[in-house]
């Protein structure tokens, strides 16, 4: 089943810059893990510039565990985590998984 998973945080003022850097390598990662998914970070025009959003599209829930898991143990890809904890404001993550219903 397809679906889409969002998650979306406040960024410190002065980081927007680096957290959009570190979404561009949160990005290649996960591309490396979950080739045949649409994964895009944005950020918000107009109202509040410093959040960003992480947009993974594709099936979820079926035998994705294995390359979440392997990903989840990329040294690259935690070492972009821990970057991302410092610029992130915390207690703004929201998280949303909708299922695609029609194509």
């Amino acid at each position: 089943m397809q679906a889409i998973y969002t998650r979306t945080m406040r960024v410190k003022d002065d980081s927007l810059g680096k957290a959009m850097e570190i979404g561009k390598g949160l990005a290649k990662v996960r591309k490396k893990y979950f080739p045949k998914y649409g994964i895009y970070f944005s950020f918000q025009i107009g109202g509040d510039p410093r959040t960003i959003r992480e947009t993974v599209i594709g099936p979820m829930f079926e035998g994705s565990d294995e390359a979440d898991a392997k990903m989840s143990a990329d040294k690259k890809y935690q070492s972009l985590q821990k970057q991302l904890k410092k610029v992130a404001v915390e207690g703004t993550i929201q998280d949303e998984i909708r299922i695609i219903f029609s194509e």
